[in-house]
């Protein structure tokens, strides 16, 4: 279960941003996942609320978005949105190509418990 791990990574820019604002308990943490990162919802929400147990996390809500992949074809160059696990443009139905969207985590907001928001990293 990789959800772990990109837990932890993002519980460190979590509590960077904390650490910036005085640290503060950590009310709500907000991801944007893309689908090529093949993230587990069940898996991810089990894997922060474990990590968090006993920080200035625990207690915060974890909401996330998750961003479509976007491709681009190797041959018309279109964008598409795969429509599964094999990408071929819907346009020349060429297969393959570049993911331009999609294959990223984001951590878009931490909000503190003084009010105060802090802008993530990616």
């Amino acid at each position: 279960m990789h959800e772990f791990s990109l837990v932890e990574s993002i519980l460190t820019s979590v509590f960077d941003v904390a650490r910036q604002h005085g640290n503060p308990p950590v009310t709500r943490v907000k991801l944007e996942v893309g689908a090529l990162q093949q993230v587990v919802p069940e898996a991810l929400e089990f894997a922060f609320n474990a990590a968090v147990k006993g920080t200035s996390a625990e207690g915060a809500v974890l909401d996330w978005t998750e961003i479509p992949a976007r491709i681009q074809c190797p041959a018309c160059h279109a964008t598409y949105e795969p429509a599964d696990v094999f990408w071929v443009c819907p346009n020349c139905e060429a297969q393959g190509g570049k993911a331009i969207a999609g294959d990223d985590i984001v951590l878009a907001s931490v909000e503190l418990e003084d009010g105060e928001s802090g802008q993530g990293v990616q």
